[in-house]
This record gives structure tokens, sequence and C-alpha cells, in this order.
């Protein structure tokens, strides 16, 4: 690939990303204009590591190219779940100038692992560089029995990822050293509106809200949420998570500032149901195998039931849109990821699947979810009884008590340190 792949003004082109941002009063950006739409790879078409890299750069031209706001990568240690990208700096510098327009996304970075100044430094490099486009997505890591290897790991994974969000936070504004006459540089507080946590404990969404944050929820559920009969329960689960986000936001910030959801889905293209899914069961079997053996699939389950117990959906572009829309998180997302992962596929093949999910299901998507968005955002904000807050706590079962999350309120009620998960 030559230089002439990568043009290069000296300044970025003008974007709509930028002024994209949880510090700006509600009602004056393009959050919640319309539904947004990003598209997400974890680098995992192929083990090559003297290809793969440019070829997802290859894709985020090309997702630029057919129209979508985002791109999005999954950041994983250690080459979990063949995900290439222990790292996200080097890849979207690369991407900043090789795109002009969309937005970069990480989903997500886990902060808990690294120095939060030193993050600060790079990503507020790789914003100035691609002139205000990237959606930093922040998390604790995908839980490993590895981490103890790096310097900054923290047994209390919670404690440690509010410590670093607020060091993190100063260190984007250009704040004084203390005890010391530099500042931190370069700064970017513009970025600041564009953070976004990765959880799904229900203390750190209500911090994030709290903080005026955005909240990015995961694809998947954890535990015993991972069957094809608890799918609707995770959903229920994930709905009340964004419902208590929204709350919390709107009853520290009023209409100061504005909240900002994305939410990721798996949603595999076909021609049919028949072939969608035949082609989803072969291209996702590696995956699925893998998976079996750390516990979150069972091979012994129909492939079917084996793909839904990973939330991932296939169908006709018609049938995406309709499971997609009976998801109730999806009315309170402002901006819906969607991918292909864990099935494989040539960037060729990658690209088509894209432009079928923007081109035939989106639209579907966006015109349903704005005659569902209006009641479900009123319903968000609004208090709740103490019968509503028991039947939602209920609900947010979670693989630490062994709940099985039914997306009935029959759940035994657990304290609220019980119900707190860990993951992402």
């Amino acid at each position: 690939m030559s230089t002439a792949d990568f043009p290069v003004s000296r300044r970025p082109e003008p974007n709509e990303i930028a002024g994209l941002g949880t510090t700006a009063p509600l009602g004056s950006t393009v959050i919640g204009e319309r539904l947004r739409v990003g598209f997400i790879t974890h680098l995992d078409q192929n083990t090559d590591t003297t290809t793969i890299y440019r070829e997802n750069i290859l894709l985020f031209q090309e997702l630029e190219k057919l129209g979508y706001d985002s791109a999005w990568i999954a950041t994983r240690h250690f080459h979990s779940g063949w995900a290439a990208l222990p790292s996200p700096y080097a890849f979207l510098g690369a991407a900043a100038v090789a795109t002009s327009k969309i937005g970069l996304g990480t989903a997500v970075l886990p902060i808990v692992l690294d120095d939060p100044i030193r993050v600060a430094e790079d990503v507020a490099v790789i914003d100035h560089l691609s002139g205000g486009r990237l959606i930093l997505g922040v998390g604790k890591g995908v839980p490993s029995d590895s981490f103890h290897v790096f310097n900054a790991w923290e047994k209390d994974r919670d404690a440690n990822f509010e410590h670093k969000i607020d060091s993190l936070h100063w260190a984007l504004e250009g704040s004084q050293v203390p005890e010391g006459s530099a500042h931190i540089w370069p700064a970017n507080a513009g970025l600041t509106g564009r953070v976004v946590h990765g959880s799904s404990n229900i203390n750190t969404i209500r911090a994030a809200a709290v903080r005026g944050d955005g909240f990015i929820l995961e694809r998947f559920g954890n535990g015993s949420e991972r069957t094809a009969e608890a799918r609707a329960g995770f959903q229920q689960r994930q709905a009340y998570s964004v419902r208590e986000y929204r709350r919390v936001f709107h009853e520290t910030w009023g209409d100061t500032r504005t909240p900002y959801v994305v939410t990721s889905r798996t949603a595999y293209p076909g021609v049919s149901t028949a072939a969608a899914l035949a082609e989803a069961g072969e291209r996702a079997g590696r995956w699925n195998e893998f998976a079996a053996k750390i516990g979150r699939v069972d091979l012994t389950a129909s492939i079917p039931d084996q793909l839904l117990s990973d939330n991932f959906i296939w169908g006709t572009p018609e049938e995406l849109a309709a499971d997609l829309l009976a998801d109730p998180t999806i009315a309170l997302t402002d901006e819906l990821i969607l991918g292909i992962h864990p099935a494989l596929h040539t960037l060729e093949e990658t690209v088509e699947k894209a432009r079928i999910l923007l081109e035939e299901a989106y639209p579907l998507i966006q015109a349903g979810w704005a005659a569902q968005r209006e009641a479900a955002l009123a319903d968000a904000i609004r208090p709740l009884t103490p019968e509503q807050i028991r039947a939602e706590q209920e609900r947010f079962a979670h693989e630490r008590s062994g709940t099985v999350l039914s997306g009935t309120t029959d759940a035994a009620t657990h304290t609220e340190q019980e119900r707190i998960s860990t993951h992402v």
C-alpha cells in the first residue's frame, strides 16, 4: 500500500463528530436527531499480522464511503478471542489520516491497565489529528487470569476504574501538574464530552451519569444470561441500565448536558432466513468452539441457540430490523453499532455485509426507532414508584448472584452490592 492511499491535508476536514458530546446543552448537538449508526471490527478476520491491520484501515475507508457515522475497534490483550489490537493508538492514528469524516470509536479501551495520563496524551493527539472524530469508549477489560502482568493492575477494578476516569478528565483539560510548573499537553477539553463508559455494573453506570459522561453497552450477556432462553431478559436488564443512566443523568444535569448512549449488536444479513443461518453457523463455528472452552457457549445446543446465546441474530434485512426494534434498549439508544463478529469474513465480504446492513436494514431500524423514541425517553426519566424500583431491581440479575434472568419479576431480590457485575 503506497502513501498515495493516504492523502493528508494540512488541516482536517470539517465534520459533525467534533460537535457531538455530552458537555453541550441538551438539544444543541446531533445526538438524538436520528439514530446514528456505526460498524465494529475485532480485527479477527485472520491471524496474519502483516495484513490484518492494513486490511482494517481499508475497511474503515470503505465504511466511510458507504456513509457510516462511525467505525469502532475492539481492544483485547493477549489476542483474546482472536482480537488483534492490544492497544488502539497506532491503529487509530493511521485511521485518522486515512479517513476524513467517519467517527473513530474504541469499544472499549481497558483503562484500568494503563496510566491515565499517558492515555490522555495519546488520545488527545489522535483526536486532534482526526479533527475531533474520536469517541473514547473506556472500561475495565474483559476479565483475565493474566492481567497481573501489567504494573497498573489492581484487584479492586471498580475503585481503580473510577480513579483513572478522574485522572483522564483532569489530564484532558490540560491541568497543571501538582507541585510542578508544567501543564498536561496537548489539552483536549472537547474530547471530554466524547468519553463513554463501558460497563454492566449499575454503580459504574450511575457514576458515568453523575460525571456527565456517555454510556456504551456490550452486545452480549453475562453468566446465566448466555442462553437463548435468557436473551430477552438480558435485553430487559440492559434497558433498565439505560433508563437508570438517563434518569440519573437528568436528575444531575437537567438540560445543561446531553446524555449519550451507544449500543453494540451483532446482526448477520442474508438473502433468506435459512441462508443467513447456514452461513452464520459455519462462519461463527471457530468462535463457538473457543467460547465453549470458557463456558460461554453450549455446543450441545442447536446452532440457532448457540448464536442466540451470544445475542447473535441472523436473517433478511427486514427480519434483522424487526428483531432489533423488539429490543427495548434500541429506542433508548443514540448510536447503534452493528457488526458481524464473531463470523469470519474476508475484507470484501465484510464490506458487502456492512453495505447490506446500512442500505437495507438501517432505514427500517431508523423508522422504527423514530416511532418509539419519544415515549421511551419520557419513560426513562420519569421517577419510579417503589413498586417499579423493586421490579427493576429483580430484573437486574447477573452472573455473580447466579440469578437466571428470564425477563419476569419472579427472580430473588438481591442487595445493591450483590447485584453488581464486574464484567467489562
